[in-house]
């Protein structure tokens, strides 16, 4: 009987931890793509700025550092509206979808993934300069590029715009953020589907 109590609480306790994991994970994920939202991004990121924020105060301890650089992408879909007022929008959360596993396909279990809101997606690039962070984005459009998806009869093609920020510019998250928008607002008025770099913009 004992046992049978014991065993009994331990069944509990399995259940109260899958249960506190699938709420921890609502609270940080977007439901539709999987990808982080802006809280469980923000919460994550936090963790490698810090520690790059203390490498570069700290020159004399440099070496002890594991993360010493970081770069953020911003990604919009272009003309997003235009394809739901075409195709519906479960057509868009399709193409969300699509975009979002080509991203996740292209980078490591490291980076970090978000939906930011409506059709932009954030990528954080874990010890990427913001060059290196450029040739990812820029591979990223290229894929999404080439991508078909379907869609009942439809076929679909899309592309994306982006801006890319590396946080040796930046002190804080939302100047680096500022930066990486930045970049991505000049794409878009550049004509869309090309990624841009905040160094490579006028100060």
């Amino acid at each position: 009987m004992e046992k049978l109590k014991t065993k009994n609480l331990l069944d509990q306790i399995q259940e109260l931890k899958e249960e506190v994991s699938r709420l921890k994970e609502l609270a940080y994920k977007d439901e539709l793509t999987r990808l982080y939202n802006r809280h469980g991004f923000s919460e994550e990121v936090q963790k490698f700025l810090k520690e790059i924020v203390s490498f570069k105060r700290y020159p004399e301890r440099r070496e002890s550092f594991i993360v010493k650089n970081f770069s953020l992408i911003v990604f919009d879909i272009d003309n997003f509206k235009k394809l739901n007022d075409t195709y519906g929008h479960q057509a868009g959360d399709e193409a969300l979808k699509s975009v979002s596993g080509i991203i996740m396909e292209s980078v490591r279990n490291i980076d970090l993934a978000a939906r930011w809101g409506g059709e932009e997606i954030v990528l954080g690039l874990v010890g990427a300069s913001e060059d290196d962070a450029f040739r990812i984005a820029d591979d990223i459009r290229k894929k999404i590029m080439a991508a078909k998806i379907k869609w009942k009869s439809k076929t679909i093609s899309l592309t994306i715009s982006g801006g890319v920020a590396g946080f040796d510019t930046a002190e804080h998250f939302d100047d680096l953020f500022h930066l990486a928008d930045k970049a991505l607002y000049k794409a878009k008025k550049d004509g869309k589907n090309i990624i841009i770099k905040s160094g490579s913009l006028k100060k």
